[in-house]
Parts: structure tokens; sequence; C-alpha cells
């Protein structure tokens, strides 16, 4: 096949890569077989003696909590991962957000946790549920959550059904891995959302007491920074907590994962042989024995023919391999696949096809602006705020003086209007602290999950992820759409 073939396969075959790779902890849109991408960095958020893992929407906490839960993935994980012991776990879900027999959902949580409830009554509802992980393991049959909810009241009760399965646990070799998941969904209030939080991290930090039992919880990292909750031994659990990220090389490990098992693998296979380069099995893959998925230096020649070596005509423009991984990163620098491979999608369906390229430096910058616009779309998924509090800073040069954005936002009276669109539809407002609702508050909200930062000269920024859909102006910077 010429060449121009070959490079218009491998350009077909990125662009019909799936725009959506979100996935739940079970139910339909559980994680597959062949989704599974393992990156070394990410061993720790599976070893069952985390009980926290704390990562951003889009960084794989579902993904990770699927996989967990089907036997024939976790076998999978633990070839990639053979020292976590995931082929001794009982796997069972906790919360999820879900509805059915596995997970739990906040219909449920609601119906057996009343809005009066307590911090106390809280932690009865989430000690029911490690019962309810237990009677499962135990029976394998599906039990309602609220026949455990009498026997998690008693705390002698309780410890005496959880140390006897502890004991045929450790005496089988095995352990029982109690995974939550999607807390998000639990609250639509502050008050709500912490009662829940605080009481959960109290269960967690009290299981330690046995070992075969174990906790595994995943969230977002407000949700464990929040200063308002009061648990004391919280310090303890946000230093042992794991971060669930991706760096650069996982990043392109996983695009090139997805050439070499695709459609286009014989065509990709001959575009490495070019270079002196090799294409690996899908166990090599998965074991990380394949240098695509790990050596920097290799996954650059491979953009370098992917794309040219730079955004411009020299280097002062940034090379087409480091330019994607700076410029779809949040204010915390971290960079998910969704956006990733959403920039790749989006860069091979731009423009007429290159002669000698798969994608070019503008197909990249157009993908950046088809990435941001995903981005704050999912981000409004998690936080409904979101495009309300952005709409006003339209048109914005950045950096900018705290005067002036704040400014924009009074003027648009954004703070009311998203204090009364949160009471309205139910949802989390920004504003964490009762009685503290204004602008200032309103850039920490967005300091809070990533969206601004404040730069060392006291101006105000926002990352290109976020600032291209916002349609927020930056000198150099990529031109919103």
């Amino acid at each position: 096949m010429a060449l121009q073939d070959q490079l218009l396969s491998i350009r077909r075959a990125i662009a019909a890569l799936p725009a959506d790779v979100s996935t739940d902890a079970h139910g339909a849109y559980v994680p597959k077989l062949e989704d599974i991408y393992a990156p070394e960095t990410h061993a720790a958020a599976l070893d069952p003696t985390s009980p926290v893992v704390q990562g951003a929407r889009g960084v794989g906490k579902s993904f990770w909590a699927g996989v967990l839960g089907q036997e024939a993935l976790r076998a999978a994980a633990a070839k990639a991962y053979p020292k976590l012991g995931l082929d001794k776990l009982d796997v069972r879900f906790g919360f999820t957000g879900l509805p059915g027999e596995e997970g739990v959902d906040r219909a449920k949580l609601d119906a057996l946790l009343p809005a009066s409830a307590g911090i106390e009554d809280a932690r009865v509802f989430w000690w029911a549920m490690v019962l309810r992980a237990i009677d499962q393991s135990a029976c394998g049959g599906t039990v309602k959550l609220s026949a455990h909810m009498q026997a998690a009241a008693d705390v002698e009760t309780r410890d005496e059904i959880i140390s006897q399965h502890a004991e045929v646990l450790d005496a089988q070799g095995r352990a029982l891995l109690v995974v939550f998941d999607a807390l998000d969904a639990a609250a639509s209030t502050w008050p709500r959302r912490r009662l829940l939080l605080q009481a959960l991290f109290e269960v967690v930090w009290a299981l330690r007491a046995w070992r075969s039992i174990r906790p595994k919880v995943f969230l977002r990292p407000d949700q464990l920074n929040d200063d308002a909750l009061q648990f004391v031994e919280l310090p303890k659990l946000r230093t042992g907590a794991v971060r669930l990220m991706w760096g650069g090389t996982d990043l392109y490990g996983l695009l090139y994962t997805r050439l070499a098992l695709g459609e286009a693998r014989s065509n990709f296979a001959a575009l490495l042989t070019s270079l002196g380069l090799k294409i690996a099995p899908s166990d090599a893959i998965l074991t990380r024995r394949w240098p695509l998925a790990y050596d920097a230096t290799q996954q650059a020649r491979v953009m370098t023919a992917l794309a040219g070596p730079y955004m411009g005509a020299n280097h002062k423009k940034g090379s087409t391999y480091g330019w994607p991984i700076s410029h779809l990163g949040d204010a915390f620098k971290e960079v998910t696949p969704r956006s990733f491979l959403g920039l790749a999608i989006a860069a091979a369906k731009y423009g007429q096809p290159p002669q000698d390229r798969v994608i070019t430096p503008d197909g990249i910058r157009h993908g950046l602006r088809a990435a941001s616009t995903t981005r704050v779309d999912q981000l409004h998924l998690e936080f409904p705020w979101i495009k309300g509090v952005l709409a006003p800073l339209a048109g914005l040069l950045l950096p900018q003086t705290a005067d002036v954005v704040f400014g924009a936002w009074e003027r648009a009276l954004t703070v009311s209007a998203v204090v009364a669109s949160a009471a309205q539809h139910g949802y989390l407002s920004p504003f964490s602290e009762a009685g503290k609702a204004g602008e200032y508050q309103l850039f920490l909200a967005l300091e809070r999950i990533g969206v601004m930062t404040r730069r060392t000269d006291g101006r105000l920024d926002m990352p290109d992820l976020f600032r291209v859909a916002a349609k927020l102006l930056k000198k150099g910077g990529t031109a919103p759409a």
C-alpha cells in the first residue's frame, strides 16, 4: 500500500475513535475488556489497601470502579498489576449513583436516610452498606439495604457480623472490597453533602480494624478537601489518598494502543516499521512491555511522523508532541483522556487530509477548540452553574485583574442568578458557606475545581482548556471559534 493510503487509513482510524469514553461502575455502560489500558501510575489507585482515590471528572474513577466490579475485567487488571492481589478479591458495590441490584442510588439513599437525619443516622446508613456487601459476598443473593439498617445501628451486632466474615476471608486468603463511586450524586445541598461524606469517612477509617474487609472510595478532590468537614482523622485520609492522574506518556500510550489494536493496525505497524519501531500484541501492551506506552522519545518520533515536528515553521511555536499536553491541562495541570482523545479525533476530522502526514498543526489547534467545548459541556453536567458563570466573561483578555472579572459578573447579576437557579433546579450551588455568596466566592469555587487560577502578580487567569470554549481571549493563544 502506498504511504499516502497508509496515512489516510490511520487518519480515519483516529477520527473513528469513540468521542465519549465515559463509563459507569455497573449497568449498561460498564467498561469493556478491550477498553482496558493500564498505566503504571494507576496501580496505586487499584491497590485494595488504598481506601481513598481522588480524581477530576474524566480521569477514570468510574472506569476503574467498573473494572474492579467485573470478574473478567478484574482478571485482566490483575495481569497488568500482578502485585496487588486483585485475583484474590470479592468486590461489591456501595453507593454508585445508579439504581438496580448492584449499587445504591440517591433515591434509595433519600428513602432510607431522610432529610432530618443526623450524623449518627448517616453512619448507620454507610455501615448498612458494608453489611449488605458482606451478605452478598457470603450468600451471593440480593438483599435489601433496608434489611441491614437495624443490625448496622447495633455496634456489637455489626462488629460481630463483620468479624465473622473477616475470619472466613482470612482463612481463604481473600478479601472483600466495597466500592463507592459517583458520590457527587448523593446530595444537592452543602449540609447534606458534608453530613454524608463525614459519616462515610468515619466508617472508612473504622474499617481499618479488619484486614480483609476493605473500602474503596472514588471521589473528586474538592469533596475530599472540603475544610468544613469535621472528622478528626480526615487529615490522615487526605495524606494517604491516591490521586488518579494521567501523564503525557500515559495519554500518548493510550492513543497508540487504540491504533495498535484497532482496524488500522497493519498500517500503523507499517508506519512504526519505517521508524525502526515495532507494534506489540495486546498482552505486551497490557503489561507495559511496549516502549510506545512509556518512552517519551519514541512517542515523539511517532507524533512527528503523524503531524510533523512543530506547530509552526520552527520550534518557537512548540512541538506537536508537547503542545496538546501543555494546552489541555486544567489549573492543576491535569489532562484527562477524554480531552486528549477528543483533540486527536477532531484534528483527524479537520480539513483536507495532508499528503505526507496524518494530521496538521491547524488540525491540532482545531482539536483544542473541540476539546474545550466538550470539556465545558461535561463540566456542566457536574456543576450546572458553570456555563452561566463563564458566559459574562466572554471577550475578556486574559490574564486580567480581579476587579475586571468581578465587574463583569456584577454587571450580569451572575451571583444572584446562580443562587436562584440552584434553588429552583435543586443542584449544589458554588457557594459552600451559608450567607457568603459574592464574586470573590465565585472565583474561589472556580479555583477549587481547576477552572481559574490566580497568578503571582494577582491577576486572574484561565487554562486554555476552558478559556477557548468560554470565548475569552489571550495574547498569542488559540482564538475561540
